[in-house]
């Protein structure tokens, strides 16, 4: 992708306007290391604390009655929803 479509990008440049330094390829956000109040973060995918509950009893104890199927992409689902809950 990158030497197909993203050949004629300006990448210095655009990092510097966003306040990465332009040396090098690393770079650290500041506001990832900040963790939301827990009360606010609720209010945002609010079921989603529910979801992630039943998957991990289901893993744990599969024969629970409960139709909801523990599979790889409903794991890795709720995961994004929880990471989107603090990126939000």
């Amino acid at each position: 992708m990158n030497s197909a479509y993203l050949t004629t990008l300006p990448r210095e440049i655009m990092r510097s306007k966003a306040g990465f330094p332009t040396n090098g390829r690393s770079f650290y956000l500041a506001r990832a290391a900040l963790d939301p109040h827990t009360s606010i973060s609720k209010k945002l995918f609010p079921g989603i604390g529910e979801w992630h509950d039943r998957l991990a009893e289901k893993g744990l104890n599969p024969d629970n009655n409960d139709p909801l199927q523990p599979i790889v992409a409903a794991n890795a689902f709720v995961q994004v929803i929880l990471m989107l809950r603090k990126t939000f």
